[in-house]
């Protein structure tokens, strides 16, 4: 996998397009991203996936790691389970 440009996160979509649009995104996503005032693709790329993700965790929501793959997959227009390891791990390390 050809390493991560955060410029091109969301290019295969528009920008004005609902966070549902984002594949591997649905309704209980949608409503956990527009709570933090989230609700178009180009809001949650400015936002940042990480971000976003501590935003809502922040918000008392029980949301897991799968959520945090699945926002940067459809972003990115990859297989979910197609993550390399070595780029989970470095996002894990900007949790901490």
């Amino acid at each position: 996998m050809a390493p991560i440009d955060p410029l091109r996160l969301g290019a295969h979509l528009d920008a004005d397009d609902p966070v549902e649009a984002i594949r591997y995104l649905g309704e209980k996503s949608k409503r956990e991203l527009n709570a933090i005032n989230i609700r178009t693709v180009g809001e949650l790329v400015n936002c940042g996936v990480i971000d976003a993700y501590m935003a809502v965790k922040a918000r008392g929501c029980p949301v897991t790691l799968n959520f945090l793959w699945a926002m940067f997959a459809g972003l990115m227009d990859v297989d979910f389970h197609a993550l390399p390891r070595e780029f989970k791990d470095a996002v894990k390390s900007e949790l901490s």
